[in-house]
């Protein structure tokens, strides 16, 4: 069963956004899912919301500035993502 950490999810994120600059967040959730097959904790849906624990991750990348030194953002919802 996975619980991934936000720092192991985002070495992959960083290669995603490396192959497809431009990621909408809602895609780069999806192909971090495909390559990491969360399971267990990561799947459980947090209390008052639709998303579960592995995507809240994901969107905490960029709410924590986990990548900010190499990553930057456009838009508010469903943001770009590029590499610095």
């Amino acid at each position: 069963m996975s619980c991934y950490s936000e720092e192991e999810i985002a070495v992959v994120v960083l290669d995603i956004i490396r192959k497809a600059p431009g990621i909408r967040t809602s895609e780069l959730i999806e192909e971090s899912r495909k390559i990491m097959k969360p399971s267990g904790e990561d799947l459980e849906i947090l209390d008052n919301r639709c998303d579960d624990k592995f995507s809240q991750k994901v969107r905490n990348i960029k709410s924590h500035n986990t990548l900010a030194e190499k990553v930057y953002t456009e838009g508010e919802r469903n943001r770009k993502w590029y590499l610095k």
